[in-house]
């Protein structure tokens, strides 16, 4: 090969593994590759303690619950509903979200708690018709505050629940609910 050949190989050689470099994305040891979605740039990861966020960046965190998390949850709903703790067993399964809001340093919930199988009569009332569904906030080192309560069928635009914060969890308003008063 002429000099001029091997020095524009070498220059395509170059550009090529630059271009691929640019384009491929490093994931440290618990990390996932970046990907889009609709509110930004979504990363999951993992951490040495097994703890798995997703972080959108420009908007809300998706965060994975703890059973400390539920637990803080629950004490908060018994309080704010006033019942006795032993009528409330804990969280249903597959049914708590939550998330954090950078620009504000608030943390926001929403669960469903299950009655205890000697619950009393008024608390098994007083969580019918949505009544069983808590919305909650906390600001960053502070406690869980319930801010309001489910609805039946629940309806996310009716509830004090951030609209990014609903995106991320990706909760939409069923068919019955509306907007207007």
């Amino acid at each position: 090969m002429t000099k001029a050949r091997t020095l524009s190989a070498t220059v395509l050689v170059l550009c090529g593994g630059l271009l691929a470099a640019c384009g491929s994305t490093s994931s440290s040891p618990g990390t996932s590759a970046p990907t889009a979605t609709s509110t930004g740039v979504s990363t999951t990861s993992t951490t040495a303690t097994g703890v798995t966020t997703t972080t959108t960046s420009g908007g809300p965190r998706n965060l994975t619950v703890t059973s400390a998390d539920k637990a803080a949850l629950t004490a908060a709903f018994v309080t704010a509903k006033k019942v006795a703790a032993g009528d409330i067993t804990g969280t249903q399964p597959g049914t708590v979200y939550y998330a954090y809001v950078p620009a504000t340093q608030t943390y926001w919930a929403l669960a469903t708690f299950v009655p205890s199988a000697t619950a009393q009569q008024q608390t098994l009332v007083g969580m019918q018709d949505g009544g069983a569904t808590g919305i909650f906030s906390r600001s960053a080192g502070g406690s869980w505050t319930m801010v309001g309560v489910g609805s039946f069928p629940f309806c996310p635009s009716q509830t004090p629940i951030p609209p990014a914060v609903q995106a991320v969890w990706g909760l939409t308003d069923p068919t019955g609910c509306s907007t207007s008063g």
